[in-house]
Protein backbone atom coordinates (compact mmCIF):
# COMPACT_ATOMS: atom_id res chain seq x y z
CA UNK A 1 0.00 0.00 0.00
CA UNK A 2 2.74 2.34 0.66
CA UNK A 3 4.55 1.84 -2.52
CA UNK A 4 1.41 2.33 -3.80
CA UNK A 5 0.95 5.73 -2.35
CA UNK A 6 4.76 6.66 -3.28
CA UNK A 7 3.89 5.51 -7.15
CA UNK A 8 0.65 7.69 -6.65
CA UNK A 9 2.93 10.30 -5.66
CA UNK A 10 5.59 10.44 -8.21
CA UNK A 11 3.27 10.42 -10.85
CA UNK A 12 1.75 13.78 -10.07
CA UNK A 13 4.92 15.53 -9.80
CA UNK A 14 6.01 14.10 -13.11
CA UNK A 15 2.57 15.03 -14.84
CA UNK A 16 3.12 18.98 -12.93
CA UNK A 17 6.90 19.11 -13.91
CA UNK A 18 6.19 18.23 -17.77
CA UNK A 19 3.25 20.12 -17.83
CA UNK A 20 4.07 24.05 -18.47
CA UNK A 21 2.69 26.21 -15.93
CA UNK A 22 0.72 28.35 -18.56
CA UNK A 23 -1.52 25.15 -19.24
CA UNK A 24 -3.34 26.15 -15.82
CA UNK A 25 -6.35 28.20 -15.98
CA UNK A 26 -6.95 29.89 -12.47
CA UNK A 27 -4.92 27.86 -10.23
CA UNK A 28 -1.51 26.65 -10.28
CA UNK A 29 -0.56 23.91 -7.71
CA UNK A 30 3.35 23.48 -6.14
CA UNK A 31 3.55 20.33 -4.67
CA UNK A 32 6.14 20.12 -1.60
CA UNK A 33 7.75 16.80 -2.12
CA UNK A 34 10.93 15.62 0.00
CA UNK A 35 11.57 19.39 1.35
CA UNK A 36 11.14 20.77 -1.91
CA UNK A 37 8.75 22.81 -4.01
CA UNK A 38 7.99 21.19 -7.17
CA UNK A 39 8.16 23.17 -9.36
CA UNK A 40 10.19 25.58 -7.84
CA UNK A 41 9.56 28.34 -10.79
CA UNK A 42 5.63 28.89 -11.70
CA UNK A 43 4.56 31.35 -13.94
CA UNK A 44 0.96 32.67 -13.89
CA UNK A 45 -1.33 35.65 -14.95
CA UNK A 46 -2.31 38.27 -13.05
CA UNK A 47 -5.16 37.44 -10.78
CA UNK A 48 -4.09 33.61 -10.74
CA UNK A 49 -4.22 31.74 -7.76
CA UNK A 50 -1.18 29.75 -6.58
CA UNK A 51 -1.44 26.77 -3.70
CA UNK A 52 1.01 25.09 -2.38
CA UNK A 53 0.01 21.06 -1.31
CA UNK A 54 2.08 19.87 1.64
CA UNK A 55 2.50 15.83 1.00
CA UNK A 56 4.89 15.21 3.62
CA UNK A 57 3.88 14.88 7.66
CA UNK A 58 6.90 17.14 8.07
CA UNK A 59 6.03 20.74 8.98
CA UNK A 60 7.12 23.69 6.25
CA UNK A 61 6.31 27.10 6.01
CA UNK A 62 5.08 29.17 3.07
CA UNK A 63 7.18 32.83 3.78
CA UNK A 64 7.63 35.42 0.91
CA UNK A 65 11.08 36.97 0.78
CA UNK A 66 14.97 35.89 -0.58
CA UNK A 67 16.17 33.60 2.26
CA UNK A 68 16.04 34.19 5.60
CA UNK A 69 14.54 37.90 5.01
CA UNK A 70 10.77 37.73 4.99
CA UNK A 71 9.61 40.54 2.50
CA UNK A 72 6.13 40.64 4.25
CA UNK A 73 4.46 39.98 1.23
CA UNK A 74 2.34 36.32 2.59
CA UNK A 75 3.57 34.04 4.92
CA UNK A 76 1.80 30.80 6.43
CA UNK A 77 3.75 29.68 9.51
CA UNK A 78 3.65 25.87 10.08
CA UNK A 79 1.39 24.75 6.69
CA UNK A 80 0.33 20.46 7.18
CA UNK A 81 -1.90 20.41 4.07
CA UNK A 82 -2.52 23.19 1.61
CA UNK A 83 -2.49 27.31 1.40
CA UNK A 84 -3.53 29.73 -1.38
CA UNK A 85 -2.73 33.04 -2.43
CA UNK A 86 -4.20 35.23 -5.74
CA UNK A 87 -1.10 37.56 -6.99
CA UNK A 88 -2.50 40.10 -9.12
CA UNK A 89 0.54 42.79 -9.24
CA UNK A 90 2.83 41.46 -12.14
CA UNK A 91 6.64 41.09 -10.40
CA UNK A 92 8.85 38.44 -9.01
CA UNK A 93 7.67 36.90 -6.02
CA UNK A 94 10.47 34.76 -4.27
CA UNK A 95 9.38 32.77 -1.53
CA UNK A 96 11.36 29.82 1.10
CA UNK A 97 10.72 27.60 4.11
CA UNK A 98 11.73 29.47 7.22
CA UNK A 99 12.48 25.72 8.54
CA UNK A 100 14.33 24.79 5.77
CA UNK A 101 15.36 27.67 4.12
CA UNK A 102 19.08 26.42 2.64
CA UNK A 103 17.32 23.95 0.31
CA UNK A 104 13.56 24.89 0.50
CA UNK A 105 13.16 28.23 -2.06
CA UNK A 106 10.68 29.18 -4.89
CA UNK A 107 9.74 32.42 -7.46
CA UNK A 108 6.83 33.07 -8.57
CA UNK A 109 6.52 35.39 -12.17
CA UNK A 110 3.41 36.98 -12.25
CA UNK A 111 2.76 38.90 -15.80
Amino acid sequence: MKTLISCFWMIIVYIIILIPSYAFAEIVEILIVKSSFVPAVVKIKKGDTVRWINTEELLHTITSGKAPQHDEKFNENYLYRKFEITLSEPGFYDYFCVLHNATMRGVIIVK
